[in-house]
């Protein structure tokens, strides 16, 4: 079950990606990506070289994961997911994703006016996609005791325990209704506590939201299994329901309804455990605890926060193209799964890879974004190619260091995984140049 779970998991690699431009320090490649990349081969290359790599196994850099940021309507609109679950892998170790999200107030009822009593109440869930098999699973609610400022950065490596108190859960079980939908049954004392909110909280958004903060919301999942869910906030079907009826009266109850809108702040949480990894040898943690001057021989790379794999260009790249008399046709990079490892354990090798570097600022921008890149993974081959011509490039000019980052494709958003090889095996990364020269 597991190994069909993993399979599944990672055959999305290549859906859209919802924060993939929402980084902290990322540039568009609006912005400085298009500047990077050769749009065609306009030199008749004479001559072809190929140079390996160095390559390393490194962390990847904390990204921000808040689905509501400043005044961007379109942005909010669009991308309503969150990410739930977790698995554990021999090869990677343990990913747990969890989330957090306000509420917004239902209309202004005056509980003390009408001596309205608590019934019950629930919160429904739709599901977008499901990786895995979630159907034993039991989603834990939790009342949160921070408020969430739009102006907080909400970056991946946030603690949950930072939110909230574990003695404050506010659900009691869950149900699964079909495919598409989850209800939590949440406590009585819950339900009781949105009545006690007075006419003037009813009112007004803020003031609710100072009276419920939100909730922090996590999946357990079955040990040896796992699953990542997929679930959309914003739309009429994810809410929560507060059933109410006059004090001490057997009447039908009333069903007040309280949304997730697209101006509720919400964000995810990715935490990965590298020493939980039990595979013989070729597991991250091995290779994050390699010597940094050391070339890793095998490249692990985990979306959702996991680890990426860094890759830097020989300088006598430099030495040999910065004379006057070369000219560079095309510069591309080649890569190489390990075949072993494809289909297998939740690894697969996507057709389309990201790839990442800095600018002198230091900002961090996608420079695979751009129809120039065409990543092409050759499955006959067994090779991954893609043109970084204009990277090469603005190295050799100096407007670029030499190093550069290999990602799943949208390592922010889904969760992949990739296993490679690196610089000490017989099919190291390499990049291949041709130029001409008179």
């Amino acid at each position: 079950m597991r190994r069909k779970m993993k399979h599944v998991l990672t055959l999305t690699l290549a859906l859209s990606a919802i924060i993939v431009n929402f980084n902290r320090c990322e540039k568009g490649p609006e912005e400085f990506g298009q500047q990077v990349m050769h749009p065609e081969d306009s030199i008749s290359a004479k001559y072809d070289t190929s140079f390996v790599m160095g390559t390393q196994v490194v962390p990847t850099d904390s990204f921000s994961t808040l689905y509501h940021f400043f005044n961007q309507p379109d942005f909010i609109n669009n991308y309503p997911n969150v990410l739930i679950g977790g698995y554990d892998d021999p090869h990677f170790g343990t990913l747990k994703a969890s989330f957090i999200s306000q509420v917004e107030k239902t209309d202004s009822t005056d509980f003390a006016g009408d001596t309205l009593e608590a019934v019950g109440a629930d919160i429904y869930f739709k599901m977008e996609e499901l990786y895995g098999d979630v159907s034993d699973a039991q989603l834990h609610l939790f009342k949160i005791n921070k408020d969430l400022e739009i102006s907080d950065p909400y970056y991946n490596t946030q603690k949950a325990e930072n939110f909230y108190n574990p003695e404050d859960k506010i659900s009691a079980y869950t149900d699964f209704m079909g495919d598409s939908l989850i209800k939590v049954t949440l406590t009585q004392d819950f339900a009781d506590f949105l009545t006690t909110a007075d006419d003037t909280t009813m009112a007004d958004a803020s003031d609710f939201k100072d009276f419920f903060k939100g909730f922090y919301a996590e999946m357990e999942y079955p040990e040896e299994e796992g699953f990542i869910n997929k679930i959309n906030l914003t739309n009429d079907t994810t809410r929560m329901e507060l059933a109410v009826r006059k004090a001490g009266t057997e009447e039908a109850p009333d069903t007040l309804i309280y949304r997730l809108t697209s101006s509720s702040i919400r964000f995810n949480m990715f935490h990965h455990n590298y020493e939980t990894a039990t595979y013989p040898e070729v597991n991250v943690n091995t290779y994050l605890n390699n010597a940094s001057a050391e070339n890793d021989s095998i490249l692990l790379i985990s979306g959702l926060g996991g680890p990426r794999a860094k890759l830097t260009i020989p300088e006598r790249v430099k030495e040999k193209f910065s004379q006057d008399s070369i000219f560079l046709a095309r510069a591309e990079i080649q890569v190489k799964p390990l075949a072993q490892f494809l289909n297998t354990s939740g690894v697969y090798f996507p057709d389309q890879v990201g790839m990442y570097t800095y600018s002198n600022d230091t900002s961090y921008f996608n420079i695979s974004n751009n129809q120039f890149f065409n990543g092409n993974y050759d499955e006959e081959a067994n090779l991954y190619s893609c043109n970084i011509t204009r990277f090469v490039q603005a190295y050799i000019n100096g407007d670029l260091g030499n190093t550069l980052y290999l990602h799943t494709r949208s390592y922010q958003s889904e969760p992949g995984q990739l296993i490679l090889s690196g610089t000490g095996e017989k099919r190291s990364i390499k990049l291949r140049i041709k130029y001409f020269k008179p």
